[in-house]
C-alpha cells in the first residue's frame, strides 16, 4: 500500500469500511463460517457498538415483510410505525449499523420490504447485509435486481490462514486509527477526479450507463446503473484519498458495476495515468495521440480536462483546445469529439465569473469538430 496510512490488515474490512465511509450499502457473500458476520461484529466493537446498542442485526430468513413495516391501530386508523430495531437506532446519539444478514434467504416480500430502509435509512445509520452463495445455504437464492443493484457486493473468500489465526485469537478487530477518515481536501480532489473520468468514460460508453444483465443471476449481484456509477465514484473517491492498494480498489469498483465493466473502467483510468497532464498543458505539440487507440485517447484527455479543471486559467483552457486539435491531425476524430464535449460541458460548469477572461469554446473548437458537434 502506498504511503503510511495506517489501514487495517484484513482487507475485507478495509473495504467495508471505505463502503461505509463512501456513505455505500455493502452486501458481504460468502460461505456460512467464513467470517462475514464475525468481521461485522469485530469491526462494530472497535466503534464502540454493541448488539442493541448502536448494531442492530435483522435475520432477514426469519422475518415476515410486516417485521420491516409494523402497523398500529390508533384512533380508528391504521400507522405505520418503526421496529424496534430501528426505533433503537433512531434514538441513539452518533449513528450506528443496521446489518440485514442473510438477505438471499428472506422471502422476495421481505427484500422488497427492505428496499425503502436501505434507501432511506436514519441519519448516520450505515447498511451491511450478508448473503449465502446458493450451494451453501439453505434456502439462498438469487437477488432480485432492484435489491443488487442498491449494494457493493464484496466476495468473501474462504482464507484457510485468516481461519486458523481467527481460531486462536479471534478475528481481528484492529484499532481505532485503522478506521479514521480520509483529509477533506484529498477527498475533495479524488471525488473531483473520480467524476471527471467516470463522465468521460461514459460519454465514451453510453451503452455501460444501464446494463441490467438478462441473466438472473448476474442481475443478483453488481451491474452498472446511474445509481451505482455514483456509487463508484463515491466509493473510489475514499479509495484514493486513503492510498487504498490497487486490489482494494478493483475489488469496491467490481463491487459497484461488476467484474467486466469494472475491468474495463479501472484500464482506462490507468490509461489516463499514463499522461502527464501538465507536459500536455506546457507543450501541446508534445500530445501525440496513438492512431490505433481512441480508449487510450480519451483517457489522455479526460486527464488533461481533469487538471485544466484543477487550475482555470485562459492559457491553460487555450492548451486543452490544442490538444484536441492535436486529435484533429492524427485522425482521431472520434476522441477529439469526447474531448471537445467534455471541455465544453467543464465551461458550462462554470459560474458566470469564472467565464470572465476566458476565450469562448466557439473560437476555439476545431472546425472539423464542430460541424460533428453540431449535428448531434
Amino acid at each position: 500500500m502506498k504511503g503510511e496510512l495506517q489501514v487495517h490488515p484484513d482487507p475485507i474490512v478495509r473495504r467495508f469500511h471505505t463502503a461505509a465511509l463512501a456513505g455505500v450499502p455493502a452486501c458481504l457473500w460468502g460461505p456460512p463460517g467464513s467470517g462475514k458476520t464475525a468481521r461485522l461484529f469485530s469491526y462494530a466493537e472497535v466503534k464502540g457498538l454493541k448488539l442493541e446498542e448502536g448494531l442492530e442485526r435483522w435475520l432477514l430468513s426469519r422475518c415476515e415483510s410486516i417485521d420491516l413495516k409494523p402497523r398500529i391501530f390508533s384512533d380508528g386508523k391504521v400507522l405505520v410505525v418503526d421496529p424496534p430495531e430501528l426505533a433503537r437506532l433512531k434514538a441513539r446519539l452518533g449513528g450506528g449499523i443496521l446489518f440485514l444478514d442473510e438477505l438471499n434467504r428472506s422471502t422476495k416480500e421481505v427484500e422488497g420490504a427492505a428496499l425503502d430502509i436501505i434507501d432511506r435509512p436514519p441519519p448516520g445509520i450505515t447498511i451491511f447485509a450478508a448473503c449465502n452463495p446458493q450451494t451453501r445455504g439453505q434456502a439462498a437464492r438469487n437477488l432480485g435486481s432492484a435489491a443488487a443493484n442498491r449494494f457493493c457486493h464484496l466476495e468473501v473468500a474462504t482464507d484457510a490462514a485468516a481461519f486458523a489465526s481467527a481460531m486462536l485469537s479471534g478475528w481481528p478487530s484492529g484499532q481505532a486509527g485503522d478506521f479514521n477518515p480520509p483529509e477533506v481536501e484529498k477527498l475533495q480532489a479524488a471525488r473531483a477526479k473520480v467524476a471527471f473520468r467516470v463522465s468521460s468514460f461514459i460519454r465514451r460508453r453510453q451503452e455501460l450507463l444501464e446494463a441490467e444483465p438478462t441473466d438472473p443471476v448476474k442481475a443478483g449481484k453488481a451491474w452498472p446503473s446511474s445509481r451505482t456509477w455514483q456509487y463508484l465514484v463515491q466509493i473510489e473517491a475514499v479509495a484514493l484519498a486513503l492510498d487504498l492498494a490497487f486490489e482494494d480498489r478493483q475489488a469496491l469498483i467490481s463491487g459497484c458495476i461488476g467484474d467486466g465493466p469494472g475491468t474495463e473502467f479501472l484500464a482506462f483510468c490507468q490509461d489516463a495515468d499514463l499522461v502527464d497532464p501538465e507536459a500536455c498543458l506546457r507543450d501541446p505539440n508534445s500530445f501525440a495521440p496513438d492512431r490505433g487507440r481512441v480508449d487510450r485517447t480519451i483517457a489522455a484527455l479526460t486527464s488533461i480536462a481533469g487538471a485544466v479543471q484543477s487550475n482555470f486559467t485562459d492559457p491553460r483552457w487555450k492548451a486543452a483546445w490544442a490538444c484536441i486539435s492535436r486529435c484533429v491531425e492524427f485522425d482521431q476524430k472520434d476522441a477529439g469529439v469526447v474531448g471537445s464535449d467534455l471541455l465544453v460541458a467543464l465551461f458550462g460548469g462554470l459560474t458566470p465569473d469564472k467565464k470572465q477572461g476566458l476565450t469562448s469554446p466557439v473560437k476555439l473548437i476545431p472546425t472539423p469538430l464542430a460541424a460533428i458537434l453540431a449535428s448531434k
